[in-house]
């Protein structure tokens, strides 16, 4: 039986005059599209198969019924500050914190890609990005991280335009965000504003919840950037995976992620603001998201890259749009055309 819908599949070239200086949401199909190994489900899951962990980190996986590597990771971790503090020594502790840290060290330096493996694409993922006045990646990879200093460093950076992420001196979030839109400085024309709204592997938390971003060069292998700012009172600030209510749980422990999601999200799109959203599925487990994009009075314009353009695909997300912000136009472009992300 045919469908009885039909989405055209558009070129990038063909709209993307509508959404400049609009948003970008980044998704895990656009790291994918740069390193395979990005393809996993589960960080948690990637472990296990590389054998790990040990039986007491596999129990609490279970005990706290999540895949959540991050949340386990921080549980075990306020588990042995609080025994530092009282000066219990606590040798299980003690082993499976520094099991689930070097477990995730393990895994990460297994599926993330190292710098110089996507150096030939930076380019034109500068051209890319650049052309949007906010980005929010769902990524805690670095992909990101490294266009920004790509496109900010000196040799490169001669057009007038500027990545900022929002954190100063020390590494410290400005929750002021807004204020970072403006330029500044006689050589800078234009901003685009960065932010990890499930964390990222270069931000860390204390243990009174203070988050800072890591400050090193870019250029340095990723095992040297989670390692050098892990110590015994900090650790990586990144929602790993779970349902749509683990996640959104640990985006409210986080003042960083809080404000990303609830002041950040809901201004992506509008009259004057459309957004695009690359390698991103919008799929189930992230409706909390979702909910908060789309409102129900938002009018705009949503471009969603599609690799599949399967038509099935594309009416369920434009139907998931549709009910909550009937208002929003939804059109589809193929993630592989010109231009657009690391295409030529």
């Amino acid at each position: 039986m045919m469908d009885s819908f039909n989405y055209p599949i558009k070129e990038w070239g063909e709209i993307k005059d509508d959404y400049k200086n609009g948003s970008l949401i980044i998704g895990n199909g656009a790291s994918v599209a740069l390193h395979q190994k990005f393809r996993f489900d589960s960080l948690k899951e990637e472990a296990e198969k590389l054998e790990l962990f040990n039986a007491d980190i596999s129990k609490l996986f279970k005990e706290f019924d999540t895949d959540d590597f991050e949340l386990v990771l921080r549980l075990v971790w306020h588990a042995k500050l609080v025994n530092n503090h009282l000066g219990i020594h606590d040798t299980k502790i003690d082993s499976a914190y520094e099991n689930i840290k070097n477990a995730l060290i393990e895994v990460v330096k297994e599926v993330h890609c190292e710098h110089a493996q996507i150096f030939d694409h930076l380019s034109d993922l500068y051209k890319f990005t650049k052309q949007f006045s906010t980005i929010v990646s769902l990524n805690y990879d670095l992909i990101l991280y490294w266009i920004r200093m790509y496109g900010n460093g000196s040799s490169i950076n001669n057009d007038g335009h500027i990545f900022k992420d929002c954190f100063i001196g020390y590494g410290q979030f400005d929750h002021d965000w807004e204020k970072f839109k403006q330029p500044y400085g006689r050589h800078q024309k234009d901003v685009t504003l960065t932010f990890y709204q499930h964390g990222n592997l270069c931000i860390f938390r204390d243990a009174k919840n203070a988050e800072n971003k890591l400050q090193r060069d870019e250029s340095k292998s990723l095992l040297d950037v989670i390692t050098s700012q892990w110590c015994e009172d900090k650790i990586p600030l990144f929602v790993a995976e779970g349902t749509g209510i683990k996640k959104l749980e640990s985006i409210k422990s986080s003042p960083y992620l809080s404000t990303i999601f609830y002041e950040v999200l809901p201004s992506l799109v509008a009259e004057n603001k459309n957004l695009v959203i690359y390698g991103w599925g919008l799929g189930e487990q992230e409706s909390h998201l979702i909910q908060q994009i789309f409102k129900q009075g938002t009018v705009g314009k949503v471009a969603i890259s599609t690799y599949s353009k399967e038509q099935k695909e594309c009416h369920r997300i434009n139907t998931l749009i549709k009910v909550i912000a009937p208002k929003i136009e939804v059109e589809f472009f193929d993630s592989q055309s010109s231009g657009c992300w690391n295409n030529p």
